[in-house]
């Protein structure tokens, strides 16, 4: 092979090499920055490119010294890394989806009450508040959706009821700090569920990941977003632990229950 011919051969393939090792590098870094969530498709994309880099360094030395196993050896490693990028790519649209589109237990099928709830409601009190919101549910039987930091308390609703764990500790929750998503979730779920009651049970909770302008503001979206599809939000909060100036705030949008 002439040096004219050679010479651009290896600058390709040092090219290449040189960009899929910055790639590598960019998910690498980010092995353990991210959500419980996010980190499995961050650590899938880092193993898969490891395997495309080890191809591209193989294939820049075969350019000074061939092999006859060279060409199965490539085949091999760029084949896993390809089908490896495709897989994490899927699983990346998938905890898009089941970040911002959730599959809710209960739907329009399940148990409805022909005159439900409708309106915006706040329950005050401490542990004596998750009580009288059980009691409540139950007696009405309408499909539910409750974000909680104690979901095991609402274990007796599960017929008709489905508990969210709010919580930054594991991928089988919602963080705290997702407003959107939650909000996005109950209004899925209020378009799938006739009559729909959705009860948020840990403004508290929320208020350590968020400003209070930003919990007001979400909790009102999200009043107003339900109202219009006939679906009732009952808040949870203890007076005692906000600002008496923000508990009025919250009278003023949420009726006392």
């Amino acid at each position: 092979m002439g040096i004219g011919v050679f010479l651009p051969i290896v600058l390709y393939d040092v090219t290449l090499l040189f960009a899929v090792g910055y790639v590598w590098l960019f998910f690498l870094k980010r092995w353990n920055r991210y959500t419980a969530e996010l980190k499995p498709v961050i650590q899938k994309a880092a193993i898969f490119l490891s395997i495309a880099l080890l191809g591209r360094f193989i294939d820049l030395v075969t350019d000074f010294y061939s092999s006859v196993y060279q060409e199965g050896i490539l085949t091999l490693l760029y084949g896993i890394s390809i089908l490896g990028v495709i897989y994490t790519m899927v699983s990346y649209v998938q905890t898009l989806e089941k970040s911002y589109i959730p599959i809710t237990k209960a739907s329009a099928s399940g148990p409805q009450i022909e005159n439900g709830m409708h309106g915006a409601y706040i329950v005050s009190g401490s542990k004596e508040r998750l009580t009288e919101i059980t009691k409540l549910l139950k007696e009405r039987t309408s499909p539910a959706l409750i974000f909680t930091r104690s979901p095991e308390f609402y274990h007796s609703l599960s017929e008709f009821a489905t508990t969210v764990w709010i919580t930054g500790a594991t991928d089988t929750g919602i963080s705290p700090t997702k407003l959107h998503v939650i909000q996005d979730m109950a209004i899925q779920f209020a378009k799938e569920a006739k009559g729909a009651v959705i009860v948020i049970d840990c403004i508290e909770y929320l208020l350590l990941y968020n400003d209070f302008p930003s919990i007001f503001k979400f909790l009102a979206s999200l009043k107003d977003h339900l109202l219009m599809l006939n679906a009732s939000l009952i808040v949870t909060v203890d007076e005692n632990a906000i600002d008496q100036k923000e508990y009025r705030l919250l009278l003023n949008e949420f009726e006392p229950l």
